[in-house]
């Protein structure tokens, strides 16, 4: 007998991952209200809860409707600061290790999950190792729900602790005032004689040096003077010693064609540090050929430094130019390329003097077009000199409403001198523990000015400032003297954050100019070097330091002595 077929069919029940993701959401804000009414009221009908709650957590039962809450918001997924797992789980490491150490004083407070940890652990590692281990996941959790590093959770824990210090302090040295009877004392014998008044010294309210000149100091309806360029020293020293160009040029001709290679030297180009010759080559020359033959000519011509600098070719003409040393450099003063005709004629406010170039012309550069630059060069080549240089264009050329600076020196000797002048948005840092913090409060700039763009309708700070009228929003330059410092301290959040900033702060008006002296690939990384495309390479030590810092080799042929070679975004 066959066995007959059911007519009946269970309905099929499959939810969709987003439908049990809002259950969850539910229950857990569900939970969080109960958790909070049970607790917070004197409700007959919750008191199971609230036995509940008591009977596990003990008398950290107060933190489960901050729990169920956290739980509710990392489900719905939301962008917020505290919708976050690392959150919820710092908090429930910070509840679990807090009420164990409760425990620890005194049992029954600590409610049955931390009488069991605290229990289980004290067999195991004794009464002291448990309170170490718990004080250690404390501060785990600490750093888990902060996201941050233990320095920085140290350095709120300080924070917290001096403000409560100012706060107090006052307190307790208040001095109790009484209010003073007079009460005449008779004394025999001594003859009553009207005593002269104590001459009284005027008092006065204002401050004791009136009418002080106050010159150069921003402020609402203030005229910013800008500083003259008197300022600057006139001095630049005696002229390039270039020897005898004529016989140099013979000599490369020469020693060219004994390889067989066929050049006219078509112009000669005096630059302060280098002079430059400009080959016309036969047509068929290999310009690897002329490159292979630098030692050659090297020789041929005794040069200083024993090396010449080949660029094949010249950028903007169909020649190849050869770069002999001087045999004295010339020393380029800021006041003759500030006082040029190409800087007057400049329309940027984000201008700098970068120099001469090898035809001892100016050579202007705008940081809002770079917008970053980088800058790397060994100890005594003239970093320090060119930033001084950069920060002096700004300050020449710009009113503290037009510019905020932000100077990071961790070797705390180069831009210390800056303290006091009105542009600094901040004191020249030096702490590693504040130049994080800087960093993030110019990523935190950033995005306010960002909504800002978007509330107006502009895309970037010169169309909201041609808006408003007037100069509304400042440009802020971040100088950092020394990357290599702030990468041995913290390199994750470091490299984060110069990322973030070259990334997206050009339009907002935000610019780095970051220097090392160690051009490796620990310091200047694959995500900082694609970010910053500016380049500026002083004298390295190696080949490989000149291709992390340019992508190529040439910077170890440098004199040392202020010569650079600079890599503009558009090449």
């Amino acid at each position: 007998m066959s066995r007959r077929r059911s007519i009946y069919k269970l309905p099929k029940f499959k939810l969709k991952h987003k439908t049990i993701t809002a259950i969850g959401t539910l229950i857990a804000f569900g939970l969080a209200i109960l958790s909070a009414v049970s607790l917070f009221t004197n409700s007959q009908a919750l008191s199971f809860w609230r036995d509940f709650l008591g009977n596990y957590l003990g008398v950290m039962k107060f933190s489960a409707p901050v729990i169920f809450a956290l739980s509710g918001l990392v489900l719905t997924k939301a962008r917020w600061r505290f919708a976050q797992t690392n959150v919820l789980l710092g908090f429930i490491l910070l509840v679990l290790s807090f009420s164990s150490l409760i425990a620890a004083v005194k049992f029954d407070r600590g409610g049955a999950i931390g009488q069991t940890l605290w229990s289980e652990l004290s067999s195991f590692v004794t009464s002291p190792g448990a309170a170490a281990l718990l004080i250690v996941v404390f501060l785990v959790g600490l750093v888990v729900f902060f996201n941050t590093s233990l320095q920085q959770i140290f350095g709120i824990f300080i924070w917290v602790f001096n403000t409560l210090q100012k706060l107090v302090k006052p307190l307790f040295n208040r001095q109790r005032t009484f209010e003073a009877k007079h009460i005449p004392i008779k004394v025999s014998g001594v003859d009553e004689r009207p005593v002269a008044p104590k001459p009284q010294l005027p008092t006065t309210k204002g401050p004791i040096i009136a009418d002080v000149l106050v010159q150069n100091v921003a402020g609402k309806g203030v005229v910013w003077k800008y500083p003259p360029a008197s300022l600057l020293s006139d001095k630049v020293g005696s002229a390039a010693d270039r020897g005898d160009v004529k016989k140099s040029a013979d000599i490369i001709e020469k020693t060219l064609d004994s390889f067989g290679v066929q050049a006219d030297v078509a112009e000669v180009n005096g630059g302060p540090a280098v002079t430059q010759y400009a080959l016309k080559i036969s047509a068929g020359t290999k310009i690897s050929k002329i490159a292979n033959l630098q030692h050659d000519l090297a020789l041929a011509l005794a040069t200083p430094t024993g090396t010449v600098r080949i660029e094949a070719p010249i950028p903007g003409k169909s020649l190849v130019g050869i770069e002999v040393p001087n045999h004295s450099l010339e020393i380029v003063g800021l006041k003759h390329v500030l006082a040029s005709d190409e800087m007057a004629h400049h329309k940027s406010k984000l201008a700098v003097a970068l120099g001469r170039d090898t035809s001892s012309k100016p050579m202007i550069v705008d940081i809002d077009k770079m917008p970053h630059i980088l800058i790397a060069g060994t100890t005594g080549s003239g970093k320090s000199v060119m930033i001084n240089a950069f920060i002096g264009s700004l300050l020449f050329r710009n009113s503290p409403d037009e510019l905020k600076l932000i100077l990071i020196d961790p070797k705390r000797v180069e831009l210390t001198g800056y303290n006091g002048i009105p542009h600094l948005l901040t004191p020249v840092i030096t702490e590693p523990e504040k130049i994080l913090s800087s960093l993030k409060w110019a990523m935190a700039e950033m995005d306010r000015r960002y909504k800002l763009f978007q509330s107006v309708g502009v895309r970037n700070i010169t169309g909201y400032n041609e808006m408003s009228g007037f100069q509304a929003l400042p440009y802020i330059v971040i100088v950092i003297d020394e990357l290599a410092d702030l990468m041995m301290f913290a390199p994750v959040e470091i490299e984060d954050a110069i990322t973030r900033i070259a990334q997206l702060a050009r339009a907002t008006g935000i610019h780095l100019v970051v220097a090392t002296q160690r051009p490796s690939v620990d310091v200047i990384t694959g995500l900082i070097k694609a970010n910053i495309p500016c380049r500026i390479a002083f004298n390295v030590s190696s080949m490989i330091d000149s291709r992390v810092i340019l992508d190529g080799p040439g910077a170890e042929k440098l004199l040392g002595r202020g010569d650079m070679l600079y890599l503009p975004p558009v090449a």
